[in-house]
């Protein structure tokens, strides 16, 4: 579904990512880990069209996409969630929910809407709440549904957890694995990486901007030179 061939970006003339190469098939959930600075933002960014990139190829559903403006990128049907969630604070739940729905009818936002509040019940409750009220596991899982209102066929989630209790970092990664079963593709970004590694199908570990290992996630789970670099074993 998505594949990167030798990509290579970066800011103000600096290249921050280099010669990156790597494969996101269709409904799997694959992670990218690494130290911060090892380029796994700014990886997110150049998919999502933010960035251009300054060698390589980056195809999604069989079309190249280096370049293309992140509006057709989102129409495409590969939309990222930021770090930091970027909600419309003083609008209501719905209200952002909407807003994520902005390239569908008014039929198909309607059916997002119905089907993001059976997976985030609290959502539904919680409709006609200012979003900025919420707490940051309600807010992660607002920016989530609000990107699943585009209607991806891959969501790229930088960070979901981060800055959330260890209780609620549980609950929204366990919703990536619903967000995958209900046949949306994930590429995630994760602080956690003992957490990421344990949902995911496939993980690439970057360092300083490049593929430093790549393999399924139950194996590098197990591999001494991930434990030792990144779980903290």
């Amino acid at each position: 579904m998505l594949t990167l061939d030798g990509v290579s970006a970066g800011y103000r003339g600096l290249r921050t990512l280099h010669d990156v190469s790597l494969t996101v098939a269709d409904g799997e959930i694959v992670a990218l880990v690494g130290a911060n600075g090892a380029g796994k933002t700014t990886t997110l960014r150049t998919i999502s069209g933010f960035l251009r990139p300054t060698a390589g190829r980056i195809r999604f559903a069989d079309r190249d996409i280096a370049g293309t403006r992140p509006s057709d990128i989102v129409r495409a049907g590969l939309v990222q969630v930021p770090e930091g969630r970027d909600l419309f604070g003083p609008l209501t739940v719905v209200e952002n929910l909407e807003m994520g729905g902005y390239t569908q009818d008014a039929a198909t936002r309607a059916r997002s809407l119905r089907e993001v509040y059976e997976l985030f019940p609290i959502l539904a409750e919680r409709a006609k709440q200012p979003a900025e009220t919420m707490s940051g596991g309600q807010q992660q899982m607002l920016a989530i549904a609000r990107a699943l209102m585009a209607r991806p066929r891959l969501l790229m989630l930088d960070e979901p957890s981060v800055g959330l209790a260890p209780k609620l970092v549980g609950a929204v990664l366990d919703a990536v694995r619903r967000i995958r079963d209900h046949g949306v593709t994930v590429l995630l970004v994760e602080q956690n990486a003992a957490q990421a590694l344990s949902i995911c199908d496939r993980a690439y570990v970057l360092e300083s901007g490049a593929v430093a290992m790549s393999g399924r996630g139950t194996a590098m789970v197990k591999d001494p030179r991930v434990r030792r670099a990144y779980l903290g074993m």
